[in-house]
């Protein structure tokens, strides 16, 4: 799909297995592919990460794990975010800093694919 090679995360390494999470995630949703990238996107805005309908990012474990794999990466998409907003994104819900980030990294990862593809 053309949607992901739009993204700005695209350089990151992690943006792979990012997409890999999408599109295991979409199958549920019901229409052509573009249709079900959407909904899927359109889901996750309203709910987020902390709904649990990343299957993923559910656990603080699972979270943990993928975040140590994937550490610069996310860290530096962190960065990123924090840079285009001029200050620090707080993590509201005390979650753990590996859930927070992980969470945080795959959000805008979707909603970048979402502003460049569906508005």
């Amino acid at each position: 799909m053309k949607a992901f090679e739009k993204s700005v995360y695209i350089e990151y390494p992690v943006s792979a297995q990012f997409k890999k999470i999408v599109l295991s995630n979409m199958d549920s949703y019901d229409g052509t592919k573009k249709e079900q990238l959407k909904s899927f996107l359109e889901d996750l805005q309203k709910n987020g990460c902390i709904c649990g309908m990343i299957s993923e990012f559910v656990y603080n474990s699972d979270c943990r794990k993928f975040y140590i794999q994937h550490l610069d990466d996310l860290e530096n998409i962190r960065y990123e975010i924090e840079d285009s907003l001029g200050e620090s994104v707080k993590n509201r819900h005390r979650l753990p800093h590996y859930t927070f980030v992980c969470w945080l990294c795959f959000e805008e990862y979707c909603f970048d694919i979402y502003r460049n593809s569906f508005e």
